[in-house]
């Protein structure tokens, strides 16, 4: 599967690809890298009519003053909390001086992939 959003000179794309009952998901822009990864996994929900599952996150970034790890992050916490699955996301989005408002656009992309995703994995019937 594959999505594509865009805003101003920013272009994101995720792609997924089902492993098991799990998904690997690649998320790119502009000059595509390995920037950082996420591994988001679905807690057990605890005993009791009030309990709620939640995720566990797990993050490895290449250097953290880039953003490439917190999209990872947002977006396996995202699709794994949905999806009840282990989701594992890669991310590697990179623009030359991008604007500290790109950045926010670039998270703004990100939650609209995700929802496009979802949405899309709903009606094929696998979430």
């Amino acid at each position: 599967m594959r999505f594509t959003a865009r805003s101003g000179r920013l272009t994101l794309t995720l792609r997924l690809c089902r492993m098991g009952r799990d998904w690997q998901a690649v998320l790119t822009g502009g000059d595509a890298h390995l920037g950082g990864t996420a591994l988001a996994v679905p807690e057990a929900a605890p005993a009791g009519p009030a309990g709620a599952a939640g995720v566990t996150v797990r993050v490895l970034s290449r250097d953290t003053r880039h953003k490439d790890h917190e999209l990872a992050a947002f977006l396996a916490r995202a699709l794994a909390a949905q999806l009840a699955c282990a989701v594992c996301v890669s991310a590697g989005v990179h623009y030359d001086r991008i604007s500290k408002e790109e950045i926010r656009e670039a998270r703004l992309l990100t939650e609209r992939l995700a929802g496009r995703c979802l949405a899309a994995l709903a009606r094929a019937g696998r979430t």
